[in-house]
């Protein structure tokens, strides 16, 4: 059935794998020492039992401190529990922001996040424009573009920021543009479950928030989910919140009702010790660093393989690789996707990243063909093995083209 191939087994499900994956956007958990992980948790008679459908109020309150600590030092507006809601992962808060909004246009960009596909095709409450950015300037998100699409009436602007796949951000001073720009006239939802993988400020911890910018919690209409995915590699734990204001986030609470009956109580319990603003700042320093060592390494073996990487990645753990300069056939993300896998390397073609929600276009010319998302996400050693199979795959059809 597979060939000569060698594969690895998974075993919690018997299914046969490539065993160096770049596809996962899944940080390794074990290479980097946390202080924050924990090997046990304790589970309270309290946790047995259903839990508000918004999660319990002592995470609520962490996270609210979590952000006033970080982003709203100075600022008379605080975050209260009433601002935040706990949600069942990042795909089940975004369902849940999809199921508040009212009748409106919600403007998405391209390439972004695949898993909102699902979200902007299974509610009929709104009518999703694409918005394509441009390969020409590393796909950033300029304000101009956004005073564009409020202009013609896009009334929810949907981002991911930091941005998965093209590990670029919106900092200030262009994201509190942004956000003045939508203040009073669009509803902004930003998708932040990269935040801690910020390499612009020399590491130091510092994370990237809409929060910063806000100026009464309850007025603007912005929207921030996060939570332990990414930044504290506990993707298994299913825990993440919105904040956002009292009002959105009382309607996204009574949501979780009908839509997924909320988030894991034991684990919320769990994760309330490990939000203590000042050990979260030590532990994205550490993430940081080893992240981006991690980037530099990749980035230097694709330079020398061949590889034009005209924007090196300043957040996140991936790199929006373009295939343009290598031999046909694997100048295309599927055929490049296919040949890696010979090598037990996965990659995501970018083709994946150009959302098509309800599938209403035609993605034959799609400008992400020639693209593929590669997740330095893995072990060192992993992506040290895995960037010699690449380098096995382009030696291999270079030496064909000749």
């Amino acid at each position: 059935m597979f060939g000569n191939r060698k594969f690895s087994i998974n075993r919690h499900t018997g299914i046969p794998k490539p065993s160096r994956r770049f596809s996962m956007g899944e940080p390794s958990q074990s290479e980097a020492s946390s202080k924050i992980h924990r090997h046990t948790i304790d589970i309270s008679l309290n946790s047995r039992e259903y839990g508000p459908t918004a999660g319990i109020k002592p995470l609520r309150e962490a996270v609210a401190r979590l952000y006033n600590a970080h982003h709203r030092q100075g600022k008379e507006s605080q975050y209260t529990w009433e601002n935040v809601a706990i949600v069942p992962g990042g795909r089940a808060g975004l369902i849940r922001i999809a199921a508040v909004l009212n009748n409106a246009y919600v403007g998405f960009f391209i390439p972004d996040y695949t898993a909102y596909n699902e979200m902007l095709s299974l509610f009929k409450n709104f009518a999703a424009i694409p918005v394509p950015l441009s390969e020409d300037d590393g796909y950033h998100i300029h304000p101009d573009k956004i005073a564009e699409e409020i202009a013609r009436g896009t009334g929810v602007i949907l981002t991911s920021n930091p941005r998965n796949p093209t590990g670029r951000v919106v900092a200030n001073p262009e994201l509190a543009e942004i956000q003045d720009l939508c203040r009073e006239r669009a509803t902004l939802v930003s998708d932040e479950f990269y935040s801690g993988y910020n390499y612009t400020s020399n590491c130091d911890g510092t994370t990237i928030s809409a929060a910063e910018n806000v100026i009464d919690v309850d007025e603007d209409d912005v929207l921030i989910i996060d939570g332990l995915t990414k930044r504290f590699r506990l993707p298994g734990w299913r825990v993440a919140w919105i904040i956002g204001p009292k009002e959105f986030i009382k309607a996204i609470g009574s949501c979780g009702s009908y839509l997924d009956g909320g988030t894991n109580v034991a684990f919320q319990e769990a994760a309330i010790p490990m939000l203590e603003p000042d050990l979260v700042q030590a532990e994205m320093v550490a993430l940081q660093r080893h992240f981006r060592d991690k980037r530099d390494y990749v980035v230097g073996r694709l330079r020398e393989m061949g590889f034009h990487i005209k924007y090196v990645p300043d957040s996140t753990f991936y790199l929006w690789l373009n295939l343009e300069g290598l031999p046909n056939p694997i100048s295309d993300g599927l055929n490049f996707f296919q040949a890696c896998l010979e090598e037990k390397v996965i990659v995501v073609p970018g083709i994946f990243f150009d959302l098509n929600p309800a599938r209403r276009r035609d993605l034959f010319d799609s400008p992400c063909h020639h693209f593929v998302r590669f997740s330095y996400g893995p072990k060192m050693d992993t992506l040290k093995m895995g960037c010699d199979g690449i380098e096995r795959v382009v030696n291999k059809f270079k030496k064909a083209a000749h």
